[in-house]
This record gives C-alpha cells, structure tokens and sequence, in this order.
C-alpha cells in the first residue's frame, strides 16, 4: 500500500477480529514509529505493549472507572465504546510523555512541542498498521482513568493516548471532513 491510498483508505477501527499480531510486526511498526518527526529531536515518547491478562487489566480499570463516574452522575463520554474496542483488539499500546512530569523548566512551548511529536509518533504507527493490514483506534478515552492506569504500572510519566491495534472487523464508511479550501488562508 503507498502512503497516499493508507492516508485516504484508513478508518478509526472500533470492532476486531479475534486473530493475534505476531511480535514481529509488533517490533516493526514500533521501528518505524520511532522515525516519526520529533520536535527538537526530544523523542518524547514510551510506549507500553499490552496484550493477554495485561489488557484485560486495562478493560477492568476503565469499566470501575466508567461505574464509579456513573454513580457520581459525571460525564463518561465515549468510554464504553473505547472499552469496548480494546478489549476486541489483541493489542493495546500506550503512550506515555516522559518529560513533562519531570523537567524543571518543562513549559507550554515544550508541552505544545511534545504533543505535536507525540501525535506524529502515533499517526506513524497508524500508517505502518495499515501496511499490514490492521486498523487501529486512536483512544484518549484512557485519560479518565489516567491516574489509576499509572498507579497499576507504577509510572510516573504522563499518559497521553492508547492505540487499540488488530485485524478489523468492520468497514467503516469514510467520515465527513471539511475541504481544505474552507479551512486554509491562502495570503
């Protein structure tokens, strides 16, 4: 697949099969994540690989967390459908910034910079799963839970977004986007 036809044919997957990735092209799409375009060169990213009993973990501490929500009448927004699709996906991997907890004069332009760099590194690994024929689910629904995530890994990095990645069951009708004509100043 070139990239102008991953770029046009992708779709926000929500519904897998029940077939597993091999590591392999786990580890490759994790190699050509890393190229992505990174501010300053500062690679703002780690990334952890769940699967098994580790994403049932995940699934477990976003339900609690969606009925603890519910019971005080908060918002839970589009959590049970993203619940829904990491625990169809055989893999989930979540994106951490190292950086922004930690650094002392860690500010807004740094922050704005990280999270250009960290949206790269993922749209990077959406294209190299769509080479192999995967989809993926770009989640910040785990951002709710980020807290309790944290503590269950013992990680003290801030949690950004997860990526829910598999064989897709679904094809999804291309969604509505504005032209670029109305949304580009040309001067």
């Amino acid at each position: 697949m070139n990239i102008l036809e991953a770029i046009t044919e992708r779709r926000s997957i929500r519904e897998f099969q029940n077939k597993p990735i091999s590591r392999k092209i786990i580890e490759n799409i994790l190699e050509m994540t890393v190229k992505a375009p990174s501010g300053k060169n500062r690679q703002p990213w780690r990334f952890v690989i769940l699967q098994d009993n580790n994403k049932n973990k995940l699934v477990t501490i976003m339900e609690q967390n969606v009925k603890y929500r519910k019971l005080q009448n908060l918002e839970i927004g589009s959590c049970e459908l993203s619940i829904n699709a990491i625990n169809q996906a055989p893999i989930v991997i979540l994106v951490f910034n190292p950086y922004s907890k930690f650094e002392n004069d860690y500010n807004h332009y740094r922050l704005l910079t990280d999270t250009q760099s960290i949206g790269a590194a993922i749209h990077t690994m959406i294209l190299t799963s769509e080479n192999y024929g995967l989809g993926t689910l770009w989640i910040c629904d785990v951002l709710s839970a980020e807290r309790e995530i944290r503590t269950w890994l013992n990680r003290k990095d801030e949690l950004v977004a997860a990526l829910a990645i598999g064989y897709p069951n679904q094809s999804p009708y291309p969604r509505l986007r504005n032209s670029w004509q109305e949304i580009t100043e040309w001067l």
